[in-house]
């Protein structure tokens, strides 16, 4: 059946008679006459070691041949490209089938990144030894038009491309450009053969991304470290992220023991790049003329590095990890104020209070609200003095006395620090109910609220339970589509009768592509979201910015 409802499409958008075929899509390309060439070192083939899943560790770029299985058997924290017959044929997801005549290349980190930002769909590859060797030729840019024009014709066949003369118009050029293309490589002609694919490349990733149709009433935030020197650069700024379809601007307000605001706190000195001026004031303003929100982006008990001025000026407010130091092992540098310390509380509170006093927000965003990573348990965290005090006058045990082996106790402790930053969330929220009744309190936090609970003291799902707070933020950052749409569902099951709102933050920053993006958006729609935030408007390049602007964020 859904063959023939294919042929339907075809037959509606062909141009002459009921065709199932469009020869640019279907001819065969003639030998590449252009080879933009490129070498990269493998960490490994068909690697033998499995401390990791698949065998891939941090940062390793694998080759996996059918030699190998199967599957690749990585798990969700890379990308893969999967080549068969000498091409890239896909790129995204992990845990790939293994051609049999191919092989797939897979990534962790930065090796991930590099495959997103180096390999495209149609490009050639060749293993030799432990060395990749690949190239872009013209063929690629007519590989990859084709690929997404037959994704555009699944997204026709389900109703959610639904332009139909949008459709009939590439169809239209691209023969010509096609045709053109061809004529330029029977010539020899490498730069018009390179134009014309080029051109009809550009043409199929405009029609992918109109696909994305705009939805009424969504959140479509942004995070952002302004980099801005003036207020004329901020506003230029501003007035970018409103063409690219933006309503909300979530300035890092807060952060490594400063404001970017002028007067926050006695304790809390301006950044010294926003001297002379105040951004804040500034977003309020312009973003007022575009219709978008400005929600600041406040992080609480990180206080960044060495050099913290609240680090500096409070060292007895600065929490020790069970190693003895006062900075973080597992997130390298990082130094954290108490959670435990009513002072420490007092100071955020009056920080939050003061700046919703004098700037019009209606909605505050906390991040950092946690612990510190503390897993392993050995390099957990807080245990200075003010806490082992504390635990012992309350529990009646001293906190560096035991291990998880010590099961009750260990709960008590857990659960100590976990009712610690639960306290904090109702605190802000009381703040907000009682004096800024119009403000609302966003959280950002890590997906799944077992492992948050677990690594960082963050309970979410209780907070959302108890009414705490207005949306949750999830940090759903991930290359893998999948992991997206779980995650987002799993956020949906924890908000689902209340009226607390969803929101994905989706990480672009990775380097996945334009088109993963917009995917990525779908994904969160589809699973019920209430909208996404990326993160962050300094990492979006300008093909990100521009399938935005032309594909989910265009107007309606």
């Amino acid at each position: 059946m859904k063959h023939y409802l294919l042929m339907g499409v075809f037959c509606l958008l062909g141009l002459m008679g009921c065709q199932t075929k469009t020869s640019w899509v279907d001819t065969s390309l003639a030998p590449a006459i252009y080879h933009e060439k490129g070498t990269k070192n493998l960490s490994s083939v068909d690697p033998e070691n499995r401390d990791f899943p698949g065998g891939r560790g941090p940062n390793h770029l694998v080759a996996y041949t059918n030699a190998f299985g199967e599957k690749t058997g990585t798990n969700e924290w890379g990308s893969e490209a999967v080549i068969q017959g000498g091409l890239v044929i896909n790129i995204g997801g992990n845990n790939s089938d293994i051609p049999a005549d191919g092989l797939v290349l897979s990534g962790n980190e930065s090796a991930s990144r590099w495959i997103n930002q180096t390999l495209n769909v149609g490009m050639e590859i060749q293993l030799e030894g432990d060395v990749i060797h690949y190239a872009t030729t013209e063929n690629t840019y007519i590989y990859q038009a084709r690929e997404l024009y037959k994704k555009v014709l699944q997204r026709a066949e389900t109703g959610k491309m639904t332009d139909r003369q949008a459709i009939d118009l590439f169809v239209k050029n691209g023969q010509a450009d096609f045709a053109a293309f061809e004529k330029a490589k029977k010539e020899q002609n490498t730069d018009l053969a390179l134009a014309h694919g080029k051109k009809l490349l550009k043409s199929a990733k405009n029609l992918y991304y109109s696909s994305f149709e705009p939805r009424e009433n969504e959140f479509r935030g942004v995070w952002v470290r302004l980099r801005d020197k003036t207020p004329e650069e901020l506003r230029a700024t501003i007035r970018r992220m409103a063409d690219a379809g933006f309503n909300a601007i979530l300035p890092e307000t807060i952060y490594d023991g400063y404001a970017i605001y002028p007067d926050a706190h006695a304790l809390l000195p301006q950044l010294p790049q926003f001297a002379g001026w105040d951004p804040m004031q500034v977003m309020t303003e312009e973003c007022e003329k575009f219709g978008m929100q400005v929600i600041p982006w406040c992080e609480m008990f990180f206080v960044g590095g060495a050099n913290s001025p609240l680090v500096k000026q409070k060292p007895e407010w600065v929490g020790k990890f069970r190693h003895g130091e006062i900075f973080a092992e597992l997130e390298p540098g990082f130094h954290y104020l108490c959670p435990s310390r009513p002072e420490v509380a007092d100071f955020l509170l009056k920080t939050v209070d003061t700046m919703l006093e004098r700037y019009a927000i209606k909605e505050v965003q906390l991040d950092y609200i946690r612990y510190s990573l503390s897993e392993p348990w050995d390099k957990g965290f807080c245990y200075c003095d003010y806490c082992r005090k504390q635990v012992r006058n309350q529990l009646n045990f001293d906190i560096m006395a035991i291990s998880p082996e010590n099961k009750k106790e260990w709960e008590q402790w857990n659960d100590y620090r976990t009712n610690n930053i639960t306290g904090f969330v109702k605190q802000v929220n009381d703040l907000l109910q009682t004096k800024h009744t119009e403000v609302k309190l966003s959280v950002d936090v890590v997906p799944n609220p077992i492992e948050s609970t677990r690594l960082k003291f963050q309970n979410w799902g209780s907070w959302v339970k108890g009414n705490q707070v207005d949306a949750v933020y999830i940090m759903s950052y991930a290359i893998d589509n999948e992991v997206v749409r779980s995650e987002t569902q799993s956020l949906m099951e924890i908000t689902a009768g209340t009226e607390v709102n969803s929101i994905v933050g989706l990480g672009p920053f990775l380097g996945f592509t334009p088109e993963t993006l917009l995917e990525q958006i779908e994904v969160s729609r589809e699973a019920g979201a209430d909208g996404v935030c990326l993160f962050s408007f300094n990492g979006l390049n300008e093909q990100q910015l521009e399938a935005l602007k032309h594909g989910p964020f265009r107007s309606l």
